[in-house]
């Protein structure tokens, strides 16, 4: 009789989530989607689920989640869930992403300061509604992806670019006609969100990640190179 519960308790551990699919996490391509989906599969490893990444458009990507096609959003920053209302946030960050400006090694704007740059021709990347909301009353246009903003900057066809820091400083390195100005003009924290349907899972996931933060060993997934 012993070893027959034994056996029902060994089954019952074993026996994978109820939703034994890979669940579906949605992000708009940026440099550093698949470093921080690294963090978040050892986060939900320790949940007992796996992940997929899929990569969208920027706002295709949170109708998906909000929809619940995709049951999460890899890592955005506060304050999305007031327009999409089926979105979650985990209150522990994942991420911080770093915005800098670009201009032509000619240009005579040295300081890096949305109140410096505001009165000059602007450039930005689709897809970051951070940028949207910061050059909303700025002489700013939207380009499809930053390797058009460092040729258009380089060009004389805009003042100032502004990109994510590592593909800033990637364009300053590959091209003596572009450089980065200091300090970066923005860091913003970034969260992951879960479709309505897993809220559940928020409550372990902040802990994880609470440990995995205060730790280091977010860091160290997240930069690994291997």
């Amino acid at each position: 009789m012993r070893f027959v519960y034994a056996l029902l308790v060994l089954c019952f551990l074993s026996v994978r989530p109820a939703n034994a699919e890979p669940l579906r996490i949605s992000t708009a391509e940026f440099p550093e989607a698949k470093p921080v989906a690294r963090l978040l599969k050892e986060v939900y490893r320790q949940l007992g689920h796996d992940i997929e990444l899929v990569f969208r458009p920027a706002k295709r990507s949170l109708v998906e989640v909000n929809s619940g096609l995709s049951d999460a959003e890899l890592a955005r920053i506060t304050g999305v869930d007031g327009e999409y209302p089926n979105l979650v946030r985990v209150l522990e960050p994942v991420f911080a992403l770093s915005f800098s400006a670009l201009a032509h090694t000619k240009s005579k704007h040295w300081l890096s300061s949305w109140e410096e740059i505001k009165k000059h021709r602007i450039i930005y990347p689709r897809g970051y509604k951070i940028l949207d909301i910061r050059t909303k009353e700025m002489n700013a246009i939207v380009a499809s992806n930053p390797a058009a903003i460092a040729r258009m900057v380089k060009g004389g066809r805009a003042d100032i670019g502004i990109v994510i820091t590592s593909d800033a400083e990637r364009f300053a390195s590959d091209d003596d006609e572009i450089r980065v100005l200091k300090p970066p003009i923005e860091v913003v924290t970034l969260y992951h969100y879960l479709n309505v349907k897993h809220r559940r899972l928020i409550p372990a996931m902040e802990k994880i990640l609470i440990e995995l933060n205060d730790s280091g060993r977010s860091r160290e997934i997240i930069y690994e190179t291997n």
